[in-house]
C-alpha cells in the first residue's frame, strides 16, 4: 500500500475520532445539565390580588386535536390532511378527508363549516379522423409480411 493512502486514511480516522469525541462530550453536557436540580428557586412573595376584568383567551388547539374533533363530528376516519387556511377572514384549520368532506375548525375548537369538495366534470370532444379510407384497419400494424422479420448476418 502506498504511503499517501496510509496518510490519508490516518488523517480521516483521526478527524472522525475528534468529531465523535465532540459529539459524546456535548451529549454528556446536555444530560448533566438536565439532571442538575434547580439551584436558585424563587421564594414565594406576598402577592396583592386585584380584581380587574381580564379577557379570557382560549388556548389554540393543535392540528391533531382539530382533526380528531372533525373526525368525531362527521363520524369519518379517512383523514387526508390538516392545514391552516383562511375562512371568512380568520385563520382556521382546514381538515380534509379522502371522501371529499371538508371541515373548518377554529383555533378555539369550534366547528365553523362542514362541506364537500365540489365535483367538476370535464367533457372532451370525441376526435374523429377524416379521410381514413382503410376500412377500419389500423395503419400502424404491418401488413402482409412488410417489416415482420429482419435478417441479420452474425
Amino acid at each position: 500500500m502506498r504511503k499517501s493512502t496510509l496518510f490519508i486514511s490516518a488523517a480521516l480516522t483521526t478527524f472522525m475520532l475528534a468529531v465523535m469525541f465532540g459529539v459524546v462530550s456535548a451529549y454528556q453536557n446536555i444530560v448533566k445539565s438536565a439532571s442538575l436540580p434547580e439551584v436558585a428557586q424563587a421564594q414565594p412573595t406576598a402577592v396583592q390580588i386585584v380584581n380587574t376584568p381580564v379577557p379570557t383567551q382560549v388556548a389554540p388547539i393543535t392540528p391533531e386535536a382539530a382533526a380528531a374533533l372533525a373526525s368525531q363530528v362527521i363520524n369519518r376516519t379517512d383523514l387526508f390532511s390538516a392545514e391552516i387556511t383562511q375562512f371568512n377572514g380568520t385563520d382556521v384549520y382546514l381538515i380534509t378527508f379522502s371522501s371529499g368532506d371538508l371541515v373548518y375548525v377554529g383555533f378555539d375548537g369550534q366547528i365553523l363549516s362542514i362541506s364537500k369538495i365540489p365535483v367538476t366534470v370535464v367533457n372532451q370532444p370525441v376526435v374523429t379522423r377524416k379521410g381514413n379510407n382503410n376500412g377500419g384497419q389500423n395503419n400502424s400494424a404491418p401488413r402482409g409480411g412488410e417489416g415482420e422479420h429482419e435478417e441479420h448476418d452474425d
